[in-house]
């Protein structure tokens, strides 16, 4: 039944509800005040003319990282206490330690996984006044155990941005991070993609606590927004407790980042070259140990699962068509540990030094010399490693590891922390 055969049976049905109804009235008196029917309204509006105009408003800025939600999933059993941290004077230095295998994508096919050169990087971190929420950080130096192309493409975010520049990290008492600023830049006019690249490691480091009292199995979630290198993730994090004692907390966690499909815009690229990231997924999960007085992860190891799909668009050259598509596919594995150790002062003696001659080995290996200064990487490779350890587009070392990935202990630590 149309529309119009519908609307014509609901006027006869309602008129036939009612006989009386259908008797003609006499229509109701004019207003006096009442304006005729075709008399048309005066208008004050302009008559524009031409094609509509376009309002344009500017986005408002979105500041990340953001925490979309910290959500309380289970309170546990037994006693239930708040989970503060409360830092203490000191200085201590966090280190990563992993082991990677990694493939890619090659001729339609993966390649065959391929152990990668063990990689090193981690924080000096240094409270000065205890329960303040402030602490310095400073970056180790970036090592790798094995030359290789890949390795170095895979520190040049570390070297580049954040080795050799102190800053300082604000957090609350609930690991949420308030304000970073480095030494060298205090208003960040020129760090943006440093400061970028530092807290997309704090944020797999540091274990945010819910609000409310918990108990030896409570469980909660924390959705964060981040900007990982030139794109966007979004970092969702169920930690479950499993143990609580004063000096050590020990949680499981559970870590995934997500990247959606969006262009990517980077200095790295050749001119004219765009970068297209179809999907990006990381996966970290395993029991760490955290320390209230260090809000960062002090033991532990985590298992690594990443994979990374891009797409590069080379320009056309002059009078030829458009080339293909490049398509960019990772994935790698392994296992992240962590340690906490002290750092040595700079030109102080190792302990095995200063033992008395007569328990000293017999022989001994040279001293190591100090690492050689990066160097610079050719077109090609900075192009593979494009401004972020996480997404190097190019490079089969960009899916896998978070930027904490290491397995090489530092040499200037030994073994007793200080906090």
């Amino acid at each position: 039944m149309t529309s119009t055969r519908m609307f014509a049976v609901i006027a006869v049905a309602a008129a036939c509800q009612d006989p009386a109804s259908s008797s003609t009235a006499p229509p109701p008196p004019a207003s006096p005040r009442a304006a005729p029917a075709d008399a048309a309204a005066p208008s004050d509006a302009p008559v524009q003319n031409g094609p509509p105009r376009v309002i344009v408003m500017e986005e408002p800025p979105i500041v990340l990282p953001h925490q979309e939600s910290l959500q309380l999933l289970g309170a546990g059993k037994g006693a239930r206490a708040e989970l503060r941290y409360a830092l203490a004077a000191g200085t201590t230095a966090v280190i990563a330690h992993s082991a990677l295998r990694s493939r890619h994508v090659e001729h339609s096919a993966f390649t065959r996984p391929a152990a990668l050169p063990a990689i090193r990087d981690g924080f000096e971190v240094s409270i000065a006044t205890p329960h303040t929420g402030r602490m310095s950080l400073r970056p180790v130096i970036g090592q790798a155990a094995a030359a290789s192309p890949d390795a170095d493409a895979y520190l040049a975010p570390w070297r580049t941005l954040l080795q050799g520049r102190p800053s300082t990290l604000e957090l609350d008492d609930r690991g949420a991070i308030a304000a970073v600023r480095f030494e060298d830049d205090p208003s960040g006019a020129t760090s943006v993609r440093a400061r970028d690249e530092l807290v997309q490691h704090l944020l797999q480091l540091i274990v945010p606590l819910p609000a409310e009292p918990v108990g030896t199995g409570a469980s909660w979630r924390a959705v964060t927004i981040l900007r990982q290198g030139p794109a966007i993730a979004k970092q969702t994090a169920i930690y479950t407790l499993l143990a609580r004692g004063p000096a050590r907390w020990k949680l499981h966690v559970k870590l995934q980042r997500v990247g959606q499909q969006q262009a990517i815009t980077d200095p790295a690229l050749p001119p004219g070259t765009s970068a297209e990231l179809v999907a990006l997924f990381r996966a970290l999960e395993g029991d760490v140990e955290i320390d209230p007085a260090l809000p960062m992860i002090a033991g532990g190891a985590l298992t690594v699962e990443s994979r990374l799909h891009a797409r590069l668009q080379p320009p056309a050259q002059p009078g030829q068509p458009r080339p293909e598509p490049i398509e960019q596919m990772f994935e790698d594995t392994g296992k992240v540990r962590f340690a906490r150790c002290r750092p040595v002062a700079p030109g102080a003696a190792h302990p095995a030094a200063t033992r008395p001659a007569a328990t000293r080995p017999a022989a001994r290996r040279p001293a190591r010399p100090a690492p050689p200064a990066p160097p610079a990487l050719p077109r090609a490779r900075r192009i593979r490693s494009l401004t972020s350890k996480m997404t190097p587009l190019m490079a089969r070392k960009s899916a896998a590891s978070s930027g904490l990935a290491n397995t090489l202990m530092n040499v200037f630590c030994r073994a007793a922390p200080t906090m």
